[in-house]
């Protein structure tokens, strides 16, 4: 799988990203952009299947959306922090990966470890793009131009501001 992006979701869990915006990354394959999925646990507190069965699940999903690139950070599933560590592992991720846009999950909601991934996806974000921040992370500076938010329908306490059509997705 090539490494760079145009469209990434980072979410906290193999699983996460095709729940909440895996229609609208097919309808982005389909239409030509290179698509990328951030796992940043491997789902190993699952209560659910193991990080094995998951991952064979996520390389399966991965395949059917057209996603080109998947990859997982390995920080502790149930035990996200928004800590300088988990910072700097995502700033050299997307580096690698340079996307244009990238999809978090929507910052409040009941899961701790989502919460988490959006507050330091976002962090991480903006600086992927500072060049003094540390360069031993990797690649060349690099900041995406748009942060989107996916949202649960089922826990998220907002209405959209937008909503992809993914019918033809189905």
């Amino acid at each position: 799988m090539k490494a760079t992006v145009d469209l990434l979701a980072i979410a906290a869990h193999r699983d996460d990203v095709e729940l909440t915006c895996g229609g609208t990354l097919a309808k982005a394959a389909r239409a030509g952009h290179a698509v990328g999925i951030l796992d940043l646990t491997q789902g190993e507190m699952g209560t659910r299947g193991s990080a094995e069965r998951r991952a064979e699940e996520a390389a399966r999903a991965a395949g059917i959306l057209g996603v080109r690139t998947r990859l997982n950070a390995e920080l502790p599933d149930a035990h996200l922090v928004n800590d300088h560590p988990t910072r700097v592992t995502l700033v050299g991720l997307l580096r690698r990966l340079r996307p244009r846009v990238v999809i978090l999950p929507y910052p409040v909601g009941r899961h701790p470890d989502h919460r988490v991934a959006s507050e330091a996806g976002r962090d991480a974000c903006f600086l992927a793009g500072l060049a003094k921040y540390h360069p031993e992370a990797g690649a060349e500076p690099h900041r995406p131009s748009k942060i989107l938010y996916a949202l649960a329908y089922r826990e998220d306490p907002v209405r959209p501001t937008f909503v992809v059509d993914i019918s033809d997705t189905f």
